[in-house]
């Protein structure tokens, strides 16, 4: 990598004509000791001044120390000798320009931008992709000390990479399937549950209501879980916020993927203030209009301070945030399914099984990696016990692997097709309405995946003996799962499984309307 800075650094005061021999010996030695330190490449410095209170320097690096490294270091040194032989402060530092050339695996599909950087430019040279990057001189001394330059470049070979990986096809391999099963309709099961009064579109986008018929078969299947999943394992209740700050999102790095196809929540805003008199105007405008006056309103509520909860598994850890939890309380295993969570669906989303507003059960397990492989693998095979058996589904498990880890070191974990080591297995099942098996969309109902150290780290969890920490979760809501239900089964329970009936002692009858 190729590196060059112009940097200015102002002081409390002009520096004396004797102080510029010692600034000049203090950054020869740096240079060669940087030198030094390293097998290969080059730095130096390559000239500097000094005018008024502002003294002026410029770098050069190639394949070495990085030019905004230096300076942090450089400043501390500075300071120390300036202070204390000739009473002159060090009181910050600005770029003046700093351009950086790196390498890339890949030339980009298409050109793009990034904050923090005022120009960016792809060549070519000698059979090599280069991308040359011009750092805004605003950035903040903030941010350079919190490690931003270095996600700049790395952010630039992780979009491309993500540019080329999203011409691709996902890595789906199946590892085990159900096999065929009778099934007794071909209809969409979101009109059928329409027509028959089970189900209700409200006047939001991609929001249902679940009458009490339907709302019956919702509890049948949480008592399912807890009594094929949850008591046989030793998972534990508990009920998690569906209000998330963006602090959390920041460390579970949702907000990184923000609307970027993975992480598409809804955001939450404050009133501005709680007096009465401040929204008062409201309150007449609506009264005289019967209309919401959605810009004025937009004036008196904050900048998005979180969203709901797009998955219950972030905020969850803020209960463990920075916390070493005790060998005896390990592995710890509990799920929620304590309210509703938010997932802003692109497009014109219509069927039941694509929902804004979704009924989500969320599985959490956490441990040492022993642990948590061998409570991965428990799950895995309860699951499988109830969509085969007890809800007589024709279902399939496909490994699958997210982006996020394609592009990590643990891939090459995923070398097995039964054994859920780093990574996400899905269960998907036929919808008959959709066409034949061999040709259509199946639907993914549930999840459960292995995680590693990813949340433990991102929220500075310890444990007792300094055991490494891993974790798994698993997900699925009730819209889906009954979704592949209706699809397969149809809504005559006289073709639903004894063992899922056992669990329903009276479907309520539809209410009619005329």
């Amino acid at each position: 990598m190729k590196y060059y800075l112009e940097v200015q650094f102002t002081l409390s005061g002009p520096l004396p004509d004797e102080s510029k021999e010692e600034i000049e010996e203090l950054l020869k030695l740096f240079a060669e000791k940087t030198q030094e330190s390293r097998d290969k490449g080059e730095f130096e410095f390559t000239q500097w001044n000094t005018k008024d209170n502002k003294l002026d320097i410029t770098i050069s690096s190639i394949d070495s120390l990085t030019p905004h490294v230096a300076v942090l270091r450089l400043r501390k040194q500075l300071a120390a000798t300036l202070g204390k032989k000739y009473r002159v402060g060090l009181r910050g530092f600005n770029f003046v320009k700093y351009t950086i050339e790196t390498e890339l695996e890949d030339k980009p599909v298409k050109e793009f931008s990034l904050p923090l950087v005022n120009k960016l430019e792809f060549f070519e040279k000698e059979g090599k992709n280069y991308a040359k990057l011009d750092i805004d001189p605003e950035i903040e001394e903030d941010f350079v000390e919190k490690g931003a330059i270095e996600r700049i470049v790395r952010r630039v070979g992780e979009k491309i990479s993500k540019q080329h990986y999203g011409a691709k096809s996902e890595h789906h391999q199946i590892s085990w399937y159900s096999g065929e099963k009778k099934h007794f309709t071909d209809e969409n099961p979101t009109q059928l549950m329409q027509k028959a009064n089970w189900i209700q579109r409200t006047n939001y986008r991609n929001q249902w209501i679940l009458t009490p018929t339907l709302t019956t078969l919702a509890e049948a299947l949480k008592q399912i879980m807890v009594d094929y999943v949850y008591e046989p394992l030793g998972f534990n209740q508990m009920m998690i916020p569906k209000l998330v700050d963006w602090s959390i999102w920041l460390r579970s790095e949702h907000a990184e993927g923000i609307y970027q196809g993975g992480f598409e929540p809804y955001f939450v805003v404050q009133p501005n203030s709680a007096d009465p008199e401040y929204f008062e105007e409201i309150a007449d405008y609506i009264t005289i209009t019967k209309t919401i006056p959605s810009e004025k309103l937009a004036e008196k509520v904050s900048a998005p301070i979180g969203g709901l909860s797009y998955a219950q598994c972030p905020p969850f850890w803020s209960w463990l945030q920075g916390k070493t939890v005790a060998k005896e309380s390990l592995p710890i295993k509990v799920y929620d399914w304590s309210g509703p969570t938010y997932r802003y669906e692109s497009g014109s989303a219509y069927g039941f099984e694509r929902v804004d507003e979704l009924h989500r059960i969320e599985t959490l397990f956490i441990g040492s990696p022993e642990q948590t492989k061998e409570i991965g693998m428990q799950v895995k095979d309860k699951l499988r016990v109830i969509f085969e058996e007890v809800l007589d589904l024709e279902v399939r498990e496909a490994k699958v692997t997210p982006w996020w880890l394609q592009q990590s070191a643990h891939e090459d974990e995923m070398d097995s097709a039964e054994d859920l080591v780093v990574g996400t297995i899905d269960y998907e099942a036929y919808m008959p309405y959709r066409g034949k098996r061999e040709e259509s969309e199946w639907l993914e109902i549930q999840n459960i995946s292995i995680i590693g150290q990813k949340y433990p780290k991102g929220f500075s969890v310890k444990a007792e003996g300094n055991i490494e920490l891993w974790s798994g979760c698993g997900g699925g809501s009730f819209e889906r799962f009954l979704t592949a239900f209706v699809s397969q089964k149809g809504l005559d329970k006289n073709n639903w499984s004894e063992k899922f009936l056992k669990y329903i002692d009276k479907l309520p009858e539809p209410v009619k309307f005329h």
